[in-house]
C-alpha cells in the first residue's frame, strides 16, 4: 500500500477554502506584507487554543502567488524542536496530517518564512491567510480515538474495534491509516503500527545560591492515558557547582506520593519503571536543586519525562 506522508489538494475557487466540518475549529492568520527584493521576513504564529483543542488536522492556504517569493511554514514544540516543514509556495493549497498526530501541548508554534527572490523589481505585495484547522482531542469513547474524527463519521458510540463500513478495516484501522470508515470503497493507505504509550514532558529552569535549596512545582495532565508507567528526570546545569543535586519527587493530584522514593541528579537514579503502572488524574512534580559551591549562582534546566499507558 502507499504510504504518503502529505497531501496536497488544490482548491478550484476561493469558496472552497470554507471549513465545512462544524468539528473543527480554524485559527486564521492572515498576512498582508510588502516584500522587498532580497528580503526575508518571518511571521510568528502563536497559537492559544482551548485545552479540548489541541489536534491539528488540517493546514489550509491561499496566496496572490507573487512572483518568485519562496513560502514555507515551520511548527515547532515546546521544546523547540521543528515538528512539521511544510510548503506553501503554491498559490491555494491543503496539507492533511498524517494520523496519528500527537496531542499538541502548550508552547507549539508556527513561524511563516517568506522570501522574495525577484531582483527585477524593487518590492512585492504578498497577501495571503492561513488556517490551522484543530479539533477536538478528547477521547468521548475512551478508545483512543479523537472526538472530532468520530463526530464528523458519525461513529460515535461505537467500539474501536467496530467494522462500521464493512471492508474488513476496523475504526482504529481506518483512523491510523488515514482512510473513511463509512465507505467501503476508501482503505487504509498503509498498515498502522499502533502504540496507545503517550509521553509527555514539563520542565522547568531553577536559579540556586550558595547553600539554599530551591524548590518549584511543575505538572503534567494526562489526556487518554490515565496510569503513569515509567518516569524520568534530565538535569543540565551552566555552573560546575560542587556537591550540586536536583531531587524529584512525584504526587498525584491529590498530592498523594506515588513513588515512594526519588529521582536524584547526578548521583542517583533518574528513571524508574514501575511494575504496575499508577493511575492518576494529575502529575505533580517537586523538584528542589541546591549546591554547595561559593559565589556561583547555578542553573539547572530540568524536564521530565513521564510515560502513561492504558
Amino acid at each position: 500500500m502507499k504510504k504518503p506522508l502529505l497531501l496536497v489538494l488544490p482548491f478550484l475557487s476561493l469558496s472552497a477554502f470554507a471549513n465545512t466540518n462544524p468539528h473543527l475549529d480554524i485559527y486564521n492568520k492572515s498576512i498582508s506584507q510588502t516584500i522587498y527584493k532580497g528580503q526575508r521576513v518571518n511571521i510568528p504564529v502563536k497559537f492559544n487554543l482551548p485545552t479540548d483543542r489541541r489536534h491539528l488536522v488540517t493546514l489550509g492556504f491561499d496566496n496572490n502567488e507573487p512572483r518568485a517569493v519562496d513560502c514555507k511554514i515551520e511548527i515547532y514544540n515546546a521544546a523547540n524542536q521543528r515538528v512539521h516543514n511544510l510548503d506553501c509556495r503554491p498559490g491555494r493549497g491543503e496539507h492533511a496530517f498524517e494520523t496519528p498526530i500527537a496531542y499538541w501541548q502548550d508552547n507549539y508554534r508556527a513561524i511563516i518564512s517568506l522570501y522574495n527572490a525577484d531582483f527585477t523589481q524593487g518590492s512585492q505585495r504578498f497577501e495571503g491567510n492561513f488556517r490551522f484547522n484543530y479539533g477536538e482531542s478528547t477521547s468521548i469513547d475512551n478508545d483512543h480515538l479523537p472526538t472530532w474524527w468520530k463526530k464528523t463519521y458519525d461513529v460515535v458510540g461505537l467500539d474501536a474495534n467496530t467494522d462500521h463500513d464493512g471492508d474488513n478495516f476496523t475504526l482504529l484501522q481506518e483512523y491510523y491509516g488515514n482512510s473513511k470508515p463509512n465507505d467501503a470503497t476508501s482503505f487504509p493507505d498503509h498498515d498502522p503500527v499502533i502504540d496507545f504509550d503517550e509521553t509527555l514532558s514539563a520542565g522547568t529552569s531553577i536559579y540556586a545560591r550558595f547553600g539554599t535549596p530551591v524548590t518549584k512545582t511543575v505538572e503534567i495532565t494526562p489526556y487518554n492515558n490515565k496510569k503513569v508507567k515509567s518516569l524520568e528526570l534530565i538535569v543540565e546545569t551552566t555552573a560546575n557547582a560542587r556537591n550540586q543535586s536536583v531531587v524529584a519527587f512525584f504526587y498525584n493530584e491529590n498530592n498523594e506520593q506515588i513513588y515512594p522514593s526519588y529521582l536524584k541528579y547526578p548521583s542517583g537514579n533518574l528513571s524508574v519503571f514501575f511494575d504496575q503502572p499508577v493511575e492518576v488524574q494529575k502529575l505533580k512534580i517537586k523538584l528542589t536543586a541546591k549546591h554547595f559551591s561559593s559565589n556561583i549562582h547555578a542553573r539547572y534546566d530540568t524536564k521530565i519525562n513521564a510515560v502513561f499507558t492504558e
